[in-house]
């Protein structure tokens, strides 16, 4: 039996959890322990605990940021969450490398943790990078802006890439680590778990092998609609969307019938936005039956939702609220998925929204081309095909030596 730790640093929401339940419950039953230590614990015994999995809390960066309020690229979201701090930065390796002394894992699956990867150079251990394209940025040198509308020149990118670089360097000598030519070298591990497909990846890359997305299809509960007839929409909003009431208000104003996930809503919420038409589930809903039985998703633009619902063959209306979603939102605009809120508009119609993409058979009829073209993609192959590699990997030593507290 092998011991597994899974990493996961930065994010929020149910995403990841419900991306890497599937895999962790396969690796189990294999024979394998799989350890989780957590950036966000709230939702973790919903997903993991009640499963008998061991929890821990993440090594976070909870410091003021250092970088810009409104970063480009991935060096300057770095900036953000220690990276340009030499000895906060050196505390969280410490920490993770602490971690690592505890939990003694045969392999790292890595999901969104940089400081997790960097903790891990010189320790011998192997590695796996694990999530959506945003987690796993293509290898070059400057990496892709995150906001390429902007234009922004590669010298800044590379200015703001040699920044963060040389902070990570200078920790190299004290931690025994080689030091870094490039941001992109941060990302080297045993193998790249690319779990999306070339249409929602959030970069744009050449020769990737994609895996496909990961998302736990079955957990929550079914979904009760509105009585009545008309449309249906599924809504999987959070509370603290600035324009979270004005949504659910517009969506009481269409003659189609909603049903609203919304972690953490209260049930003095509830009753107050609850209609004849619009219902709540205070449950996390299934979201592949959800998917089957509406006609619109309406979401944040999280990875995991907006695949479920396209494999279901039914368009998306992403409502972003940060840098993450809105590539994606832009990915599901291109492809003439469903619709996105424009960054700049100040004063957005969702219902108009709605009604575009409702109104218009070619956002399903290109949806439905979309599941067409995956419809032999199988979620349990996909994990199988994960996990054989993953033990090809912790077989494939070669007489490593893992880290062990000193």
């Amino acid at each position: 039996m092998s011991r597994i730790l899974y990493a996961w640093e930065l994010g929020t929401g149910y995403g990841h959890l419900g991306s890497v339940l599937p895999l962790a419950v396969r690796l189990r039953a294999r024979g394998h322990e799989v350890v989780f230590a957590l950036r966000d614990l709230t939702h973790a015994e919903r997903f993991l605990g009640r499963r008998g999995f061991p929890l821990l809390q993440a090594p976070v960066w909870l410091s003021e940021r250092r970088g810009l309020d409104l970063p480009v690229s991935y060096a300057e979201m770095l900036a953000n969450f220690g990276f340009l701090d030499r000895a906060g930065l050196t505390g969280m390796v410490k920490a993770w490398r602490q971690l690592y002394a505890l939990v003694q894992p045969d392999l790292l699956v890595i999901d969104h943790a940089p400081t997790a990867l960097l903790a891990a150079r010189g320790t011998g251990i192997r590695r796996v990078l694990f999530g959506t394209g945003f987690c796993s940025p293509p290898r070059t040198s400057p990496i892709p802006s995150l906001r390429p509308w902007l234009n922004m020149s590669p010298e800044r990118l590379l200015e703001s890439e040699r920044q963060v670089v040389a902070t990570m360097n200078e920790l190299s000598g004290d931690l025994g680590t080689k030091p870094l030519e490039a941001l992109a070298d941060l990302f080297e591990a045993d193998e790249d778990f690319l779990c999306t497909f070339a249409e929602l990846d959030h970069f744009s890359r050449m020769g990737a092998h994609y895996w496909g997305p990961l998302f736990a299809s079955d957990e929550g509960i079914a979904p009760e609609w509105p009585a009545g007839s008309g449309e249906r929409i599924f809504a999987y909003l959070s509370p603290a969307y600035h324009d979270f009431e004005k949504v659910v208000s517009q969506l009481r104003n269409l003659p189609c019938r909603s049903l609203i996930h919304a972690r953490g809503v209260s049930e003095k919420e509830i009753l107050k936005y609850q209609a004849r038409n619009v219902v709540f589930s205070a449950e996390p809903v299934r979201m592949t039956q959800a998917s089957r039985e509406t006609d619109l998703v309406i979401c944040h633009g999280g990875h995991g939702t907006t695949a479920a619902s396209l494999l279901a063959g039914r368009p998306v209306l992403v409502l972003h609220r940060q840098v993450e979603q809105l590539l994606m939102g832009q990915n599901v605009v291109a492809r003439g998925l469903g619709k996105t809120i424009n960054p700049d508009s100040k004063n957005p119609s969702y219902k108009q929204l709605a009604r575009d993409i409702l109104s218009d058979a070619r956002f399903a009829e290109r949806a439905r081309e979309f599941a067409a073209k995956y419809a032999d993609f199988d979620l349990a192959q996909q994990i199988d095909r994960i996990v054989t590699r993953c033990e090809e990997i912790i077989g494939n030593e070669g007489g490593r030596e893992i880290y062990r507290k000193t």
